[in-house]
């Protein structure tokens, strides 16, 4: 698809190619198989929405060495992968609220749902928002309640009020950059959940701003009700950061990973590094048979404001459970929950800190490259750059492996 060169009385050929995105999942999707491709050039696509359950995954990317955009998009159905893409409202005729990417929310059927490498945010340059703008902020992906198999992958969130929710179970958020955000960085909300090496920083805006939410950098609750029981939840390898300029203006005391509204049953929480001037480096609530290990939460900020690491309760777990605090690091330890195996927990450091931040994020380009491969950021910083492995090739993925398939009918649409 070309919007500079294509028709919309084109066939979707190289030759012949279809005008927009939009256009084509208007009138033209009855015409693209499972297994197929659609590739897009640079150029304005418009305000998508995507649906059809297919049988193999229909797959739409940029095409090599191209910026397509979006305004937003919105997906449901089954085995779509949505690769590259540059979406924002400021693409837009006007503005709107809420999210910029809605997937698997509309349709019962949704199942199977990709998205992956896109680069999503209200506007580039936030510098002048004032806190009123910070809270009227779009949000950034909203992973709906239907289906499982869902990825969120690599994506890079900017300037948004929440950056990440999540709502359908078991169903991965992996390699994700949050950076900018004034309220939760990602939500992990039903059961099953993985959220894996992620970089979650930069929060703006707080209670002194006029703005109420008790922002996380990882916050669960269970969907729809608030409070209720969520199982089998991974948070491992993620890298939380209050913020990265101690001038930031509109800095708020962000929580760390903060998981207050259980019973949460059967929670693994490892390897995740914390730094943020604020109480909650690593809390689970009413937990049960969960185990915290080899996180590290410290705070580089003067103020009595220092993270830790806690097993509490609001008095809905089932009595004394063998939650295990292992290896961890943290200004104070306050393991509150009855029957708690705690072994080997140590006073973090500034030393420590930088050691397992270095290793985190090590781990986290080796994994998904030190530059984000659409928007150019790094990871840690805003350094501009180029991720040499990255590639819009379109292929489908495995969502259990994460592996790269051949789709069984490659067919490319331009």
């Amino acid at each position: 698809m070309d919007p500079t060169k294509g028709d919309d009385n084109g066939d979707g050929s190289e030759a012949k190619p279809w005008k927009t995105l939009a256009q084509v999942a208007a009138r033209h999707m009855s015409r693209v198989e499972p297994g197929d491709t659609l590739l897009l050039a640079t150029g304005y696509h418009g305000a998508v929405s995507l649906s059809g359950k297919n049988q193999d995954f229909i797959t739409i990317a940029a095409g090599p060495n191209q910026t397509p955009t979006l305004s937003r998009l919105d997906v449901s159905g089954a085995k779509w992968r949505i690769k590259a893409l540059t979406i924002s409202p400021s693409f837009g005729d006007k503005p709107y609220e809420g999210n910029i990417v809605t997937f698997a929310e509309g349709d019962p059927g949704s199942n199977e749902i990709i998205i992956e490498d896109c680069f999503v945010y209200t506007e580039l340059d936030s510098s002048a928002w004032d806190a009123a703008k910070w809270k009227k902020a779009n949000s950034g992906i909203f992973m709906g309640r239907h289906g499982k198999g869902h990825v969120i992958r690599n994506c890079y969130v900017l300037n948004t009020r929440f950056g990440i929710a999540l709502c359908a179970e078991d169903s991965i958020c992996e390699g994700n950059v949050i950076n900018n955000f004034s309220a939760d960085g990602i939500r992990t909300t039903r059961d099953g959940q993985i959220v894996r090496y992620n970089v979650v920083k930069n929060n703006f805006v707080g209670a002194k701003d006029g703005d109420d939410n008790h922002d996380d950098g990882i916050q669960c609750f269970l969907f729809n009700k608030g409070t209720g029981t969520v199982r089998r939840v991974t948070v491992v390898g993620n890298i939380i950061i209050n913020r990265e300029d101690d001038n930031q203006k509109w800095h708020n005391p962000l929580q760390g990973i903060g998981f207050f509204d259980g019973p949460l049953v059967d929670f693994v929480v490892t390897d995740n590094v914390v730094l943020t001037a604020m109480w909650h480096g690593v809390s689970l609530f009413d937990a049960q048979n969960c185990r915290i290990e080899r996180n590290v939460c410290w705070s580089r900020w003067k103020d009595n404001l220092k993270p830790w690491i806690q097993l509490g309760g609001k008095g809905k777990s089932d009595g004394p459970s063998p939650n295990v605090v292992k290896d961890n690091y943290a200004c104070s330890f306050k393991l509150e929950t009855p029957g708690a195996v705690a072994e080997n927990n140590k006073p973090s450091s500034q030393q420590i800190m930088e050691q397992a931040m270095a290793k985190a994020h090590n781990t986290i380009c080796e994994k998904f490259g030190k530059y984000h491969p659409v928007a150019g950021y790094s990871r840690l910083g805003m350094t501009k750059g180029k991720n040499p492995d990255a590639t819009n090739t379109g292929t489908a993925t495995d969502t259990k492996t994460g592996g790269e398939t051949t789709p069984k009918n490659p067919r490319n649409h331009p």
